[in-house]
């Protein structure tokens, strides 16, 4: 058995309170190496039919990879795999903090969750001790009510506490999980799973170790992170101000949403820069197991609202989706916003959507006071905000309707409300606008998760021409804004890499295109952890096979390229701002996803894996 992995994957049977753990061979870890991999693998294998998300027979696992745990920067991610809530297909988010290596130091490469509890509970494994407790102690509490409670329970040392939150237990279709309070798989509804499997938490406690190949060797890569770290772009101003820190910039690029995507920046958006808001309320800051860059800010304020600074700070996603996409500025009810959604469990992404959605019905006619209780809400109404969002998670009056999405929205308040809900699969998009970023435009679409801006490089790589571009094969040049062929090439395989990524649990920040770490180290990294002499074609065609099983995964949920779309009003030009006239091409659009099918095997009718594509990558018997 080769270093780095324990060998032991959990699975738990919350129906019939079953605990088994399964030996899996080499080749199982060398063919999927872990994160969303084992999780698209347990749900390909154990799901044949069509299925809902929130049904029993739903399957989540939560996977750290094979290099996780290891102390050097952006090995610490963790990812969370299942049928998403809120698209109805594949779901896979990602999380920081400690849950991932904990997770290792407990003896598991995974923890693979089925089933239903028949009353509220909550999952504690504790290295050969696996117990399905009672929860109902729990239930109904908050993020940091239930923290507090589990760990004066079990200790505080050596334990990583994942959970669903109030919105996971009234299966709002975007609740997130929240690791340790202000860590969050954020995307997909994975709180809504554990909220329909009974299961508010899983408890992990962790004190052994995983043997690696070349502990010196390990040592000394993790020193380069310190050594290239000064000069290096992107990952110095994390360090320094954390993702707010890159506000400023993007909006200056016309690149920040605004006033429910219909603008791409506001005049008063350095009020949410990380420089101004860290004068105004820092607090210090977190960082993940072993990670030189602590770019998790933290905040505190006791006015005009009270924020804690134990939920964590808004990261720049959130700085625009609760910020400028609702025309609020003040970096105070902003944070005010995200602790709220923190300590409730909700994505902090689509809950910005549906309320700009609602806002801007209210702004046009649409709907009434009255639809709200007779509550007049708006944009730049911090106070109504806060209101909705406790509407949304207690599912009262307005709020249970947006409680399920945004596609059920418009089934339930009217098809004159649908130019308004923006929105892939029922996900809304995050801060970057397709409309300055063709890349964007193209994944937000065929994303077999729904609309994400973590899944592919945006479009800097290709016009660089650096080396960084032509080593993983992308071919030519261009400029940040042509959308032909090079384009989608350059698409398609900084997806591959960054699913790579993602199957490894490595995070973007430190091993992204031009971080931190290069390919070379990445390979390097393999080799010092569990002796495999892994090439980047080898790692390439991992990645590559992580998005085919979950587009397979969506295939077999009913998905097809009509899903592939984008609203209307990415299409429509951009009225001001540094970006005034852009637009998404719609003539360009089809044209690059119809290329993007083509580089990647599948269907041009369907959009799907072709089963000679799946022999390809040893997936034939997904077919």
């Amino acid at each position: 058995m080769a270093k780095g992995y324990t060998g032991i994957i959990l699975k738990v049977d919350l129906t019939a309170g079953k605990i088994e753990r399964l030996e899996m061979e080499e080749e199982f870890y060398r063919t999927y190496m872990g994160g969303s991999g084992f999780g698209a693998y347990f749900l390909l294998k154990g799901l044949k039919t069509k299925t809902s998300a929130v049904a029993p027979e739903n399957i989540i696992t939560i996977a750290p990879g094979i290099t996780t745990g290891a102390a050097v920067s952006g090995a610490s991610r963790c990812c969370v795999t299942a049928l998403s809530p809120e698209t109805g297909g594949a779901g896979d988010s990602q999380l920081g903090g400690s849950i991932g290596p904990m997770i290792k130091r407990a003896g598991y490469d995974a923890i693979v969750i089925t089933g239903k509890s028949d009353a509220p509970s909550y999952l504690l494994v504790d290295g050969d001790n696996i117990e399905i407790k009672s929860g109902s102690q729990i239930w109904g509490k908050t993020v940091l009510e239930v923290h507090d409670a589990l760990t004066s329970e079990h200790g505080d040392k050596n334990i990583s506490v994942l959970q669903c939150g109030p919105a996971g237990e009234s299966l709002v279709r975007f609740s997130c999980l929240m690791g340790d309070f202000n860590n969050a798989a954020g995307r997909g509804g994975m709180g809504a799973v554990f909220g329909s499997k009974n299961l508010r938490a899983l408890v992990v406690k962790g004190t052994g170790t995983v043997e690696v190949e070349d502990s010196d060797a390990l040592k000394k890569l993790a020193k380069l992170a310190m050594e290239r770290l000064p000069g290096s772009g992107f990952p110095e101003i994390l360090k320094k101000l954390g993702t707010p820190g890159v506000v400023a910039p993007q909006a200056e690029g016309g690149n920040m949403a605004t006033h429910n995507f219909s603008r791409s920046w506001h005049k008063d958006y350095m009020n949410l820069h990380g420089g101004t808001y860290e004068k105004e309320m820092g607090a210090g800051k977190t960082t993940c197991f072993g990670c030189i860059l602590g770019c998790r800010k933290k905040v505190k304020a006791e006015s005009p609202w009270k924020v804690t600074d134990r939920l964590g700070g808004p990261e720049f996603e959130t700085l625009g989706l609760l910020g400028t996409n609702l025309d609020i500025t003040s970096a105070v009810a902003v944070a005010k916003a995200n602790e709220l959604c923190n300590n409730y469990g909700l994505d902090t992404i689509s809950m910005g959507g549906v309320a700009s959605y609602l806002f801007e019905c209210l702004e046009k006619g649409l709907l009434s006071p009255e639809d709200c209780d007779g509550k007049k809400l708006g944009f730049n109404d911090p106070d109504g905000l806060f209101w909705l969002i406790e509407q949304v998670v207690n599912r009262q009056g307005i709020g249970d309707i947006l409680a399920d999405g945004l596609v059920t929205a418009v089934k339930k308040l009217g098809s004159k409300t649908e130019p308004y809900a923006i929105h892939v699969k029922n996900k809304v998009p995050a801060v970057h606008m397709a409309q300055v970023k063709p890349s964007l435009a193209l994944m937000y679409a065929v994303s077999p998760i729904g609309a994400d801006h973590m899944s592919n490089e945006h479009d800097w790589l290709l016009s660089s021409e650096a080396e960084i571009s032509k080593s993983l094969g992308i071919l030519g040049g261009g400029e940040l804004d042509c959308t032909d062929l090079n384009k989608v090439r350059m698409t398609v395989y900084s997806q591959y890499y960054y699913s790579l990524l993602d199957t490894l649990c490595l995070c973007m920040f430190c091993w992204g295109c031009g971080s931190l770490y290069s390919y070379r180290d990445l390979e390097d990294f393999l080799r010092h952890i569990v002796g495999w002499e892994c090439t980047m074609f080898e790692l390439m065609k991992v990645g590559e096979r992580r998005i085919n099983m979950l587009r397979q995964i969506n295939s077999r949920q009913g998905f097809t390229s009509k899903d592939d779309i984008l609203p209307q009003r990415l299409f429509e030009e951009l009225p001001d701002g540094p970006a005034k006239g852009r637009c998404v091409d719609k003539e360009a659009f089809t044209q690059m996803r119809g290329q993007y099918y083509d580089l990647m095997g599948w269907d041009d009718a369907t959009g799907n894996p072709r089963d000679g594509k799946l022999r390809d990558l040893g997936l034939e018997w997904a077919i």
